[in-house]
């Protein structure tokens, strides 16, 4: 554990991976206060959690927000502000008045941050590294948009600020046809990525890094994903190239944060980037606290400690909903859950699973300000994001 413990600020404590990682942050002795933007958040509910706030959210208030953060830095005498998504591109666009506080701020700084969540920006760091990433085509119109599904006769399509398996097209694999080209618009300042569709299989990775150096990588799959999007079962795996090319990414941006990558795996073996979330992700959950706590907190060891594979975590409510939704493969389900325990449930530790639930309020609120039909497939997803989220806007 940290020597002394850290006092640290987790913000949008709704994330499964956020949950996580402040029941472990707990249970190794830190002090760990719990922010977001709803009373409900189910990590703000944790035993690892010696108190939790609302803020106001960060997409829509942005100044409120970071205000909200320095005050509790502030009170609560913070030592490690730790960012669980987007929010973390409020917190840096703002970084002057956060350092002023005296905190360590874990996360880079806005323009690199920036680079890595744009997908176009991204991939061409890639191309400039030599790491393998698909061709692609930058649509800034409906023009652009359209010639350039027209390049293949397998393609798929994201938007350059989209997140979470959603703002996707394609006309191949378990996603195919649900989004219509027609109702895409590409711009200049919201621009799409259109590349070859590869047959492989889907990876991910998470690292602790700090000054450019990997201190923990993990690297795993999703034996079962929700709605063809995002995992709610991951199984840690063995992947030499996750970690070769995390490395070589961090040591090119001198990173310091927690970070994660997407992968697409093709037969011959090579990792293609698909895209970086620049914070935690799923791969924290098959990480030990006491492997948490030394990379975040400890010393520099010479070496990255490595999450071995067959670890295996699951959202057991989001498997449990697939199977009532799809009574015929329950059985898949089942077997592709087997032996994985759940994020929401630990040891003595078990409100964050009842406020999964207190938490579909969020949900509708969601709707409300949307207008987003109830029976959509995506408003589970989206509905954590709406008011933590960046879509590439400038930020005042």
């Amino acid at each position: 554990m940290a020597s002394p413990p850290a006092n640290v600020l987790v913000t949008t404590s709704r994330m499964p991976f956020a949950v996580d990682e402040i029941h472990k942050l707990g249970e190794t002795g830190n002090e760990v206060t719990a922010a977001d933007t709803f009373n409900a958040a189910p990590g703000s509910h944790s035993r690892g959690a010696a108190r939790h706030l609302v803020t106001h959210a960060p997409t829509q208030e942005s100044d409120a927000f970071v205000a909200d953060v320095a005050a509790a830095i502030e009170r609560y005498d913070i030592t490690v502000l730790l960012p669980m998504f987007e929010e973390v591109f409020y917190l840096a666009a703002h970084r002057d008045r956060l350092e002023a506080t005296g905190a360590e701020l874990f996360f880079p700084d806005f323009n690199t941050l920036a680079r890595v969540h744009d997908k176009v920006s991204f991939a061409q760091l890639c191309r400039d590294l030599d790491l393998p990433v698909a061709e692609s085509i930058t649509a800034t119109s409906d023009d652009e948009l359209t010639a350039a599904i027209g390049r293949w006769n397998h393609w798929f399509a994201r938007a350059a600020f989209g997140r979470g398996g959603l703002d996707i097209l394609t006309n191949s694999g378990p996603l195919a046809g649900e989004g219509d080209p027609a109702e895409i618009h590409p711009t200049p300042d919201d621009p799409w990525l259109v590349q070859e569709y590869l047959n492989g299989v889907d990876r991910c990775s998470w690292s602790v890094v700090k000054d450019g150096k990997v201190l923990l990588h993990s690297c795993y799959e999703h034996p079962l994903a929700i709605d063809d999007r995002g995992g709610i079962v991951f199984e840690s795996v063995d992947s030499p190239e996750s970690l070769a090319a995390t490395e070589h990414i961090v040591g090119e941006l001198g990173w310091t944060g927690q970070i994660s990558f997407d992968y697409l795996v093709t037969d011959d073996g090579v990792h293609h980037m698909v895209e970086c979330n620049p914070r935690p992700t799923a791969g924290c959950t098959i990480s030990t606290a006491e492997e948490l706590d030394a990379a975040l907190f400890g010393p520099v060891p010479d070496q990255p400690v490595l999450v071995p594979a067959g670890r295996k975590k699951m959202i057991e409510v989001a498997v449990l909903r697939d199977m009532l939704l799809h009574l015929g493969r329950a059985k898949d389900d089942a077997e592709a859950a087997k032996g994985a325990t759940d994020v929401y449930t630990q040891d003595h530790d078990h409100l964050p699973l009842l406020y999964t639930v207190l938490s579909l309020q969020h949900v509708r609120q969601y709707r409300k300000q949307l207008g987003l039909d109830k029976a959509s497939k995506e408003a589970l997803m989206a509905a954590q994001f709406f008011d933590v989220e960046w879509d590439g806007t400038p930020i005042t």
